[in-house]
């Protein structure tokens, strides 16, 4: 997969995450908008159920003052009380009368005893009205409206609606002028806005009508009550769709980056093998040809030629063969009882031929008063020789190595300082990576498969140590290592 098909890749994704977040954002806007009005709704029918309830209350209040209302509540009571419960149709009781028959004529109950008659009843309601309509002209709001039993009637009318805090109220003219209101007047005329409101005693015949404000206020969390669950499920689907896609897409391009990879291993490897068998070929072409003059001089030449190629087909080998052992997990430390400033100073004995031919040198301060570590000979040897020739390999100028010890309570510290090119910031955290070499564009002039450090780290690691680098561009780098001595690595080394 190209970096294009990756880029349509990302975008398509992308849109479709972009996509569904909006609809879902969309679903949860159109739902909350619709538990608004649904709220609204509700606390609209509760004003009319509170405006009801008052009205009632006063109706009742003016039928028990008046003198024929409370007369005609007597005869409804006795009414009431006189009226013989209700009978199951199948089972009369002894001495009922027997029920007509659906289409026989009804004939008119007479009005219990003592129950005023028509012209009586007429009469009674006509005085019944007449003081209702007097009773609603002259009366004022504050009397007719008693702010404790509103305040009540609202208070559970509205607090099962899920309102945040009591309700605010206050009672207005038609024309906006305040009439009742339990607070300041400065608070109650912030009502008059409201859009919830409701018109009190509307069953008025006559009189100035006056309305009802609210303030109901509404969570958040209330109205998305029920929900939730969705709503969560929704995000968490979304999250997983999101690092799921996260990590196809890393590991597609760490994919593709391995296979860029493995395509400059297979170059590079190429050419790194050609060169050396090449030279041993024209070696043993010389001295196997008859005609070619042959002093012990040359044939000295020749045969250390060959035998410094085979070294280094040797060495690119061994390097491959170090990385497969890491990938499978199966290297093997035969750490043993050894001294570190031996081992040092035999590497720098076998290099120093090496570093000569670019007229460079290699420096030796080792000052560590405790230099004996436990640890594997083969494998601190070949560290050190990665170290050295990665420092003449990326240098331009005269080689200068300079390998240093110190040490503490703890264990051992190495020090492999060059003046080769340097490692940018940016790309030292990625050069013990395996098959890792740092970005140089269409230069080729250090080759090399981006083993050797990755192999260091890996001996460092299995040691129990730790190693950094300090690097300025075009003024080398300094690879330090710890080692700890024989106690901490029994302590801190991994298990094999």
């Amino acid at each position: 997969m190209d970096k294009r098909s990756i880029a349509l890749l990302l975008a398509a994704i992308t849109v479709a995450m972009l996509g569904l977040l909006a609809i879902q954002v969309a679903w949860t806007r159109n739902t909350i908008a619709l538990r608004e009005d649904q709220f609204d709704e509700a606390v609209s029918h509760a004003l009319m159920r509170v405006s009801d309830r008052l009205e009632g209350i006063e109706r009742m209040r003016e039928l028990k003052r008046h003198r024929q209302g409370r007369r005609m509540l007597l005869r409804l009571d006795s009414m009431r009380r006189a009226q013989p419960l209700p009978q199951p149709a199948d089972e009369p009781f002894a001495g009922a009368e027997p029920v007509p028959p659906p289409d026989a004529p009804l004939e008119p109950l007479p009005p219990p005893p003592g129950f005023p008659g028509e012209d009586e009843h007429e009469e009674m309601v006509t005085d019944l009205v007449r003081a209702i309509l007097a009773s609603e002209l002259g009366r004022d709001i504050r009397k007719r409206v008693d702010p404790v039993t509103l305040d009540s009637l609202l208070r559970g009318e509205l607090l099962p609606l899920g309102l945040q805090g009591d309700p605010a109220w206050a009672v207005f003219t038609a024309e906006g002028a305040l009439a009742l209101a339990p607070a300041a007047d400065s608070a109650a005329l912030l009502l008059r806005a409201s859009p919830h409101r409701a018109r009190l005693f509307r069953h008025d015949l006559a009189g100035a009508p006056y309305y009802l404000h609210v303030r109901a206020e509404h969570g958040r969390a209330a109205l998305l009550k029920g929900s939730w669950p969705m709503l969560i499920a929704s995000a968490l689907f979304l999250l997983i769709i999101a690092l799921v896609f996260t990590y196809t897409l890393r590991a597609v391009v760490r994919q593709k980056r391995l296979n860029d990879i493995r395509n400059d291993l297979v170059n590079n490897l190429t050419h790194e093998l050609k060169t050396p068998i090449s030279t041993i070929g024209l070696a043993c072409e010389a001295l196997a040809d008859p005609s070619i003059p042959r002093t012990e001089q040359q044939v000295r030449a020749y045969t250390t030629m060959i035998r410094d190629e085979n070294k280094r087909l040797g060495a690119l080998v061994e390097n491959v063969l170090q990385s497969a052992v890491q990938d499978g997990g199966r290297m093997v430390v035969k750490p043993v009882d050894l001294d570190l400033h031996a081992v040092i100073q035999d590497v720098v004995r076998s290099s120093t031929m090496q570093v000569s031919r670019r007229n460079g040198r290699i420096e030796a301060d080792l000052r560590a008063e405790i230099h004996r570590v436990h640890g594997d000979r083969i494998h601190l040897t070949n560290l050190l020789y990665n170290l050295i020739d990665n420092a003449v390999k990326y240098c331009e100028q005269e080689p200068r190595i300079r390998i240093a010890t110190n040490s503490d309570d703890e264990g051992i510290t190495l020090s492999v300082a060059d003046n080769g090119i340097g490692i940018p910031p940016s790309e030292q955290r990625k050069i013990f990576d395996k098959l890792y070499r740092i970005p140089t564009g269409n230069l080729h002039n250090a080759k090399g498969f981006g083993l050797g450090l990755s192999y260091v780290k890996s001996v460092v690691e299995r040691h129990g140590g730790r190693i950094r680098v300090e690097s300025i561009p075009g003024q080398g780098s300094t690879f330090h290592i710890f080692l700890p001595f024989a106690h901490e690595h029994q302590r801190t080394a991994p298990r094999r």
